[in-house]
């Protein structure tokens, strides 16, 4: 038996994509927040250096953090260089080799500082302002860049790359070398004793309005995506706002907001390694997570499918056999009963005939719902195949149990239905097997529930039957008429017997009608009434009454060559010869082989051939009628009878059925009926046949009605072709 675990679990949508969460953004303003604070707190109090005498921020401590900001910042570049996140790969590359130069440009900041080793010129604050405003420039441009970029950067294009990192290493070597060999280039931007000048305080000014300017396009960005970047960019450019207004205010290099601007620094930079971190690193590793939860939906969900039906999600034929032993098991542990349900829609194939399989896989849905409601939660619905659901009825009791629940399945679906606008009526025909009584295994109760199911749609569909043992004797019986049927197409033992029709008035023979026989070895004639129903549920009446045709022309032109006045003969054709066949061409092959005279063939067709399918079916009879052969209804009265058809398909004869015939002189209903049947057929131009005409008193009413022709018993019995010669000729039958 198959494990309970996820098989019953319908699969969950799909995982969304991980996004900011919604306390994060809380919690980067807090941190702002707090430095602000720190920020203005400084500002207002008494400048500590100026009270104490004491360095707030030493070279040495200069040199740790400055190191620290380089470290950061060649850290940035190297996430960024070998990033293999294609979505922002332009982003990164910008911010990568932009933090190359800030790094070099923030390195020779560092070497220049007052107290350090000369490099190539000696060491001054104003040397070391130098490197930092170029490289502040650089970051605040690099930054307000990649929040605003809506040019695209060829990120995966080899030459690209290399052409970008290079222009960021030129663009800060270039630097340092003026630096070092033209500092006549540079204004003025720290005066000893006097602190910083104008230029220096509008240049860190200039720094706050491009930061304000990257923070907001990184805002604009996180409001409309929310993207692991834009957070923790817009925190950086926000804190180096704050970062730059502390180079607006301190007066030696040492005092403390210097401290708290580089600090800041630091605190920035570590923003953006945690943005180019997220985006190279956590980013792919997240996606990795979401595809590995996305592989493992579509691993669930192909389990559900294996076991579960795709369009109304009901257990499909092999979980069904799974609970069909469940419920055997536990009947036969509790001594009990349980019972498998075959359920089959009645005439379903019309609804997707004519609305369509979109309406008809809805309404299977509506169906699969209105019996899940039907039944216990114990029980268990599936879907066969098509429009065929199994019931397992665990603890099924008796039949009268059975019978209610089966009452609750039929009156579920017989409410209405609307689908797609359309009032739709439906029924079901169902079979029912039971254990221990009818099996002992899945596969004895569904073949028997199917064998049952079958007799329910002969008794008329929309009922039920329970499977007996005569039902396996007709099944079998059945299935053994169609082995014999194969056989003998192919072995030759179908012939035909020929039955007269004669004018009611003066007795002369004008016509004979083919009747299919089977001489089947072993068992003699076959009543035709058991086998070519079976011939039509198979399909195998296609090909038989082609042989029909072919044999029935050829016998007619045999009569003739051997002196017999030419006669019509009446052929059956079969509703699925329309259908399957290829009719037309099966009369005209028929007719150029034998020879014989179009005029001579009647094909007699039911009510139902005219019902079904009218157009197609009209186009085929007027192909017909172009051939030259004749048409006739049979069993004219007993089917859809209908003036139109009879207009529409200029047919020539109508054949009044022997149900009608066969107790004229007793039933006044009949015998108005047949007189009714005979002058609308000579109000429309067309002859009568009375069928089973088998006394004296039913001839005699028949001319009394006017009635054109008869075939029966009282005339002659069918008979094989050489009897029909001697009937014509004026020979006596054998008895």
């Amino acid at each position: 038996m198959l494990p309970p675990t996820a098989l019953d679990t319908p699969v969950p949508p799909a995982s969304a994509r991980a996004s900011v969460g919604p306390a994060e953004p809380s919690r980067g303003w807090r941190l702002i927040v707090a430095l602000g604070l720190l920020f203005l707190l400084v500002w207002l109090a008494p400048p500590l250096a100026a009270k104490s005498g004491v360095a707030v921020f030493p070279l040495w401590l200069h040199t740790l953090v400055e190191l620290a900001a380089v470290v950061v910042a060649m850290l940035v570049f190297a996430i960024c260089w070998h990033s293999d996140a294609s979505e922002r790969s332009g982003d990164l590359l910008l911010i990568g080799c932009g933090f190359l130069a800030v790094g070099l440009l923030d390195t020779a900041h560092l070497l220049s500082y007052k107290g350090m080793p000369a490099l190539v010129t000696p060491s001054s604050p104003e040397k070391a302002i130098n490197f930092w405003l170029a490289a502040r420039y650089v970051a605040a441009l690099t930054l307000l860049a990649v929040a605003w970029r809506q040019w695209p950067t060829p990120a995966h294009h080899v030459r690209a790359r290399w052409l970008m990192l290079g222009m960021a290493g030129a663009g800060a070597t270039a630097v340092v070398l003026l630096a070092l060999h033209v500092p006549s280039l540079w204004p003025r931007t720290f005066v000893e004793g006097q602190g910083l000048t104008p230029f220096k305080v509008a240049a860190e000014y200039g720094l706050v309005a491009l930061m304000g300017l990257a923070a907001w396009g990184f805002q604009r960005r996180l409001a409309a995506t929310r993207r692991y970047d834009a957070l923790p960019l817009r925190n950086a450019a926000v804190v180096t706002v704050l970062a730059e207004l502390c180079f607006t205010l301190y007066s030696n290099v040492n005092d403390v907001f210097q401290l708290l601007g580089h600090a800041y620094k630091i605190v920035a930079y570590l923003y953006i390694y945690r943005a180019v971190f997220l985006v190279a690193l956590r980013q792919p590793y997240e996606r990795l997570r979401v595809e590995s939860g996305e592989r493992r939906e579509a691993e669930r969900r192909i389990e559900f499918l294996a076991f579960h039906d795709a369009l109304t999600e009901l257990p499909n034929r092999v979980l069904a056999r799974d609970r069909v032993e469940r419920a055997i098991a536990a009947a036969h542990r509790a001594h009990g009963r349980m019972a498998l349900l075959y359920l089959d829609l009645d005439e379903f194939k019309n609804v997707n005939d004519l609305l369509g399989h979109g309406v008809g896989d809805q309404l299977l849905r509506s169906v699969a719902q209105r019996l899940r409601r039907s039944v216990r939660d114990s029980d268990s619905v599936c879907r066969q195949s098509g429009d065929e659901f199994l019931v397992v009825l665990a603890d099924a009791g008796d039949v009268a149990s059975i019978e209610a629940v089966i009452g609750k399945i039929t009156a579920a679906l017989a409410r209405p239905l609307v689908v797609d606008g359309n009032d739709l009526a439906i029924s079901a025909s169902i079979g029912v097997a039971r254990f221990p009584e009818d099996g002992g295994d899945f596969d004895t109760l569904l073949q028997k529930a199917d064998t049952a199911l079958y007799r329910a749609k002969d008794a008329g569909r929309n009922t039920w039957r329970f499977f007996d043992e005569a039902m396996n004797q007709r099944t079998r019986e059945r299935l053994q008429l169609q082995a014999g049927l194969r056989q003998a197409l192919e072995a030759g033992q179908f012939l035909l017997h020929y039955q007269p029709q004669l004018d009611l008035r003066s007795g002369r023979p004008v016509g004979v009608e083919a009747l299919l026989r089977w001489q089947r070895p072993g068992e003699g004639l076959v009543p035709p009434d058991r086998f070519i129903p079976v011939a039509e549920d198979c399909g195998l009446i296609v090909p038989i009454g082609t042989w029909v045709l072919h044999e029935a022309c050829r016998q007619a032109v045999a009569w003739q060559r051997q002196g017999l006045a030419p006669l019509p003969v009446a052929v059956n054709l079969s509703a699925l010869q329309f259908q399957r066949g290829e009719v037309e061409r099966d009369v005209a092959q028929a007719l150029t082989e034998s020879g014989l005279d179009p005029a001579l063939l009647e094909l007699e067709l039911t009510e139902s051939i005219m019902i079904s399918s009218t157009e197609q079916v009209l186009g085929a009879v007027q192909r017909l009628k172009a051939l030259g052969v004749r048409l006739s209804i049979d069993d004219f009265g007993t089917g859809y009878s209908s003036l139109s058809y009879l207009k529409r398909f200029a047919v020539d004869k109508l054949k009044i059925d022997r149900s009608f015939v066969r107790d004229l002189g007793a039933d006044a209903e009949g015998e108005a009926i047949v007189r009714a049947i005979v002058q609308m057929a000579h109000s429309l131009g067309l002859l009568t046949v009375a069928e089973g005409v088998e006394d004296e008193g039913a001839a005699a009413h028949l001319r009394a009605y006017g009635c054109d022709h008869a075939q029966g018993f009282l005339y002659a019995r069918p008979m094989p072709a050489a009897q029909v010669a001697a009937f014509l000729a004026g020979a006596p039958l054998p008895a």
